[in-house]
């Protein structure tokens, strides 16, 4: 409650301009250029900073919020230097925030370590760029190449290391590789009976990896140990791009392929794998985040008739254009190179090769999103010494 003793204004004036709305305990902050914000007294008291609040080392909180008065307000507000703000609540708690952290959660300062936004490509942008290997043992060149992955989707290493295997501390660098019915590490090679095409010399159309499973791999790599063969040229398109294409041509169909959940299902010697979710996926901002696209495994439910001439021919425009020179980029496998791919944005496959002329040897491996997005920030605040670290 606010003291009777010490009445506090209707509107308080802070520098910088800040208000305390006190008929209603909530803190306004307003500032020049900016429509002024309310803050509720719960959301800003969720914020308070001090080792009473958080943890020094996890930074996870020290309180259950679920226990703060509903009916809890802001009492009083004022500024201790030029960028902390002390609050005192009307439960008799007061603590301090630092004003520049305010302002980045509520969008008024940029965040460093906000990921940067995917951007759309095809044919005519260049965006394919090579990276030797031993270049990210520099943090700063390696957070340029983690912004390049995040907003293209992928990334080409050269000079790598060609030993069998090595591929688990080469993905390691970026995460945690994650192991499947396939092993952590599964081989691309041609196979005299072969249980899938890519263990054959046969060209593969665009495609992403594992739809059925759930959770689905987030970042694939493709690392090559040899190639003795002509051909087998990978191809990568961005499934951002053949959207934003047929959502200009057919709005509708895109409409469909968001809304129906199709079932995708593996049936090997080893394991049953189903998972259901549409072939596009938007996020809560509405960017495209996620292709499905797997011809093989996929499995429409049986809608009306209406519906599904939609998705057909939804799904149909989506591998045309995926298989579309306009779209499609390809590069050779040479020993050493490593393909860095996100398999929820990136559409991939091969054109076709002689096996019969020499050994063509790729081993690949899955790790998930969140640990280059984790390596990112860390790379982002200036940790140029910890950000190879992995906790156990």
């Amino acid at each position: 409650m606010e003291s009777a003793s010490n009445p506090i204004p209707a509107h308080t004036e802070l520098n910088p301009p800040l208000t305390l709305k006190t008929q209603d305990g909530i803190l306004v902050l307003s500032k020049p250029g900016k429509a002024p914000i309310d803050l509720h007294p719960l959301w800003i008291r969720e914020r308070m900073e001090g080792p009473d609040n958080l943890d020094p080392i996890s930074h996870q909180r020290l309180y259950e919020h679920a226990k703060f008065p509903s009916n809890l307000k802001v009492v009083n507000a004022q500024m201790t230097d030029t960028s902390t703000l002390r609050l005192q609540f009307s439960d008799g708690y007061g603590s301090e925030i630092n004003l520049q952290t305010l302002e980045r959660e509520i969008g008024w300062r940029d965040n460093p370590e906000a990921l940067p936004l995917p951007k759309s490509w095809n044919t005519s942008h260049n965006v394919q760029s090579e990276t030797d290997w031993s270049e990210i043992d520099n943090p700063e060149i390696l957070k340029e190449r983690l912004k390049r992955f995040l907003t293209y989707g992928f990334c080409i290493f050269q000079n790598t290391p060609t030993e069998r295997d090595e591929l688990v501390k080469l993905a390691g660098r970026f995460g945690y590789v994650r192991d499947t019915n396939f092993g952590q590490i599964f081989n691309v090679e041609t196979k005299p009976k072969a249980t899938d095409a890519a263990y054959t010399d046969l060209a593969l159309a665009s495609h992403t990896d594992n739809p059925y499973r759930d959770p689905v791999p987030g970042i694939q790599f493709l690392h090559c140990l040899r190639n003795e063969v002509s051909g087998g040229l990978s191809t990568l398109v961005d499934g951002i791009a053949i959207v934003e294409q047929l959502h200009k041509e057919a709005p509708e169909q895109v409409e469909v392929l968001e809304r129906v959940n199709v079932r995708y299902r593996y049936h090997g010697p080893s394991a049953i794998l189903e998972h259901h979710g549409p072939i596009i996926e938007r996020d809560y901002r509405g960017i495209v985040r996620r292709i499905r696209q797997s011809s093989r495994v996929d499995y429409v439910p049986a809608l009306d008739k209406h519906t599904l001439d939609l998705f057909y021919a939804g799904r149909k425009r989506l591998h045309e254009l995926s298989n579309s020179p306009q779209f499609k980029i390809q590069f050779p496998f040479k020993p050493g190179t490593l393909l860095m791919m996100d398999n929820y944005r990136l559409l991939h496959g091969r054109t076709a090769f002689n096996g019969k002329q020499g050994h063509r040897h790729l081993q690949g491996c899955y790790i998930d999103h969140d640990g280059v997005s984790s390596l990112y920030r860390l790379l982002a605040l200036g940790d140029k010494n910890t950000y190879v670290a992995r906790e156990t």
